[in-house]
């Protein structure tokens, strides 16, 4: 549950406080200690001076005599006292027997001292077990160093103190966090109380109380700005939401017809509003159109006439219009608006709807046609024999032969409509896997080159050294390229080429075909692939008009594309792509 913005405030003062209290208390603490450690650094850097001054004096009395004396003075200093020869061995120590204790020549302070006079360290003591601050300087005669004199106090009393400062600094902490609190408190539950007084006031404005609503907050500077500013939103909220009700009806009326292209006229017949569909439809741009009178905008009179017929009857009317020599098919309803206050246009674009229409007529009848011809001809051969031709068994052999040859057609055909059927309806299963095109074009070129021959016409195969692989159905890729060089054959004169080759482009394998034949018209290139179609006459000799329709689909299958590329009066060029694997 997400907390109040009191609560907030009050967690971000007391972080905020913490945060500096808590910061300050480091620092004032490692100031402490710093502090001790210096004072007590100067301290012993001063007996270490004095100390040096005096070994000289005693050091050339016997052992035993100047380990006493140096006991005596550590004891009357209240401090420890050590003197080291240049060898790091110990001559005297006021809390230990010399002998007990280790070369000292390993001791940062010891190697300091000989080097720059003074050195300082803080180590365990070896001999003591505690830490202890170490203060060493040289002692030096006319000809060298003498011995290296050492103070060392323990650092346990300035870690004691600075505990027992940290401790009072970590109490004022508290009692200020504490202070702090309960002042954050008192500022969140002033600076909340406004903000919480405009929250139930929004919540009053979404449930629809607006009307009701006398807006009274307390507060000053930008809290009473705010509350003025509020204010004056609600006044405008409620002219809004007025004017808004009154668009209403319109609004509702286009929302509910926004899948077909939609045209908003005042009485006038000027244009207040349209819909993306209109654009696409009519090729226009709202920002300039808006504004323009209807007629200006589609410049078509047949869709103005239907504007106009409903603005003159004042009921809905329909039509339905031609546009770009039958390329295009609209569909017109005109509807005056509620009280004459305007007037709503919608069109549809049926041209998807008139083709299909056009193409299943076209189906009905290119069946009808394929199977009225071998129909008529079956006809006419069984009535022959039946008036007496079947007597002379040479020429029933014949008409049998024909038969024969009507009924193969007609085999031809209800085979390759159930395989297009079949492959359309997605229950022709392809073996899709990785393989070379090479072997589908050689088979291809292999089986259709003795009718190439036949017709007195040159069949090629162009292809590179090495090709991707591709996925795909061999026998069905096969069956497209026969489907597509005997297509070639039929419509290239003797003497003509064609050629088959294959290119990689971009992430896909384009296999063509191309042949030096009578091309095809551009309006008709379009249409090639659907079934039963063919191009005129002389290009419709034979065949079902199946076998593009057939061949377009198993390419779609495999996930390719297909397309055909021509110049009338100069050859074609039949391509289909495939994705490489």
């Amino acid at each position: 549950m997400t907390r109040s913005l009191k609560w907030r405030l009050i967690t971000l003062f007391c972080l905020l406080i913490a945060g500096c209290v808590g910061i300050l208390s480091i620092f004032l603490s490692n100031h402490l200690e710093d502090s001790y450690m210096d004072n007590l650094q100067s301290r012993l850097i001063q007996e270490v001076t004095l100390f040096s001054r005096v070994v000289p004096e005693h050091i050339t009395e016997s052992a035993d005599s100047f380990d006493a004396y140096i006991k005596k003075l550590g004891a009357s200093l209240d401090i420890r006292l050590t003197v080291i020869a240049p060898d790091g061995q110990v001559l005297a120590d006021s809390l230990q027997s010399p002998s007990e204790m280790e070369n000292h020549s390993t001791r940062v302070e010891f190697i300091d001292a000989l080097k720059d006079g003074i050195g300082i360290d803080m180590h365990q003591s070896a001999s003591l077990g505690y830490e202890m601050l170490y203060v060493a300087a040289s002692v030096k005669d006319g000809t060298g160093v003498l011995a290296v004199v050492r103070v060392a106090l323990p650092v346990e009393e300035v870690y004691a103190a600075v505990g027992d400062v940290d401790r009072t600094i970590l109490l004022g902490a508290v009692v200020s966090i504490l202070a702090a609190g309960l002042l954050a408190v008192w500022v969140a539950a002033n600076v909340s109380r406004p903000v919480k007084e405009l929250t139930a006031i929004s919540r009053r404005i979404a449930q629809g109380q607006i009307d009701t609503i006398q807006i009274d907050v307390s507060g000053k500077g930008e809290m009473e700005e705010l509350a003025h500013a509020f204010r004056l939103m609600t006044e405008r909220l409620r002219d809004s939401i007025k004017a808004v009700s009154s668009e209403r009806d319109r609004l509702s009326a286009v929302l509910q017809r926004m899948g077909d292209g939609i045209f908003l006229l005042d009485r006038e017949g000027v244009i207040s509003l349209l819909n993306p569909a209109s654009e696409r439809i009519f090729k226009l741009e709202a920002e300039g159109i808006i504004g323009h009178s209807f007629v200006e905008a589609i410049r078509d009179h047949e869709i103005h006439s239907v504007f106009e017929h409903a603005r003159s009857s004042g009921k809905q009317e329909m039509g339905f219009v031609e546009l770009a020599a039958g390329r295009r098919f609209l569909g017109i309803i005109a509807t005056p608006l509620v009280s004459q206050s305007g007037y709503l246009v919608l069109v549809q674009d049926l041209s998807e709807l008139r083709r299909l229409e056009k193409v299943r007529r076209d189906f009905v009848a290119n069946i009808s046609h394929e199977l009225r011809t071998p129909i008529s001809s079956l006809k006419l051969l069984t009535e022959t024999l039946q008036e007496g031709a079947a007597s002379d068994p040479a020429v029933a052999a014949g008409f049998i032969d024909k038969i024969h040859l009507e009924v193969d057609k007609l085999a031809q055909l209800v085979t390759e409509l159930s395989d297009l059927s079949a492959i359309e309806s997605g229950q022709a299963v392809l073996r899709l896997q990785p393989g070379d095109i090479s072997t589908a074009i050689k088979l291809a070129a292999e089986r259709l080159r003795p009718q190439a021959e036949r017709a007195g016409i040159s069949l090629g195969v162009e292809l590179p050294e090495t090709l991707p692989q591709v996925k795909l159905d061999e026998n069905r890729v096969e069956q497209v390229l026969v489907n597509l060089v005997h297509n070639a054959i039929k419509f290239t004169p003797k003497g003509g080429r064609i050629k088959i080759g294959a290119r990689t482009q971009g992430q896909t394998l384009v296999i063509y075909v191309s042949d030096s034949g009578i091309g095809i018209p551009e309006e008709d290139l379009t249409r090639v692939f659907e079934r039963f179609y063919k191009v005129d006459k002389a290009r419709s000799s034979g065949g079902t008009g199946l076998g593009l329709a057939i061949s377009k689909h198993i390419v779609q299958a495999h996930g390719g594309t297909i397309w055909a590329e021509s110049v009338y009066g100069k050859g074609a060029t039949f391509s289909f792509s495939l994705p490489l694997t």
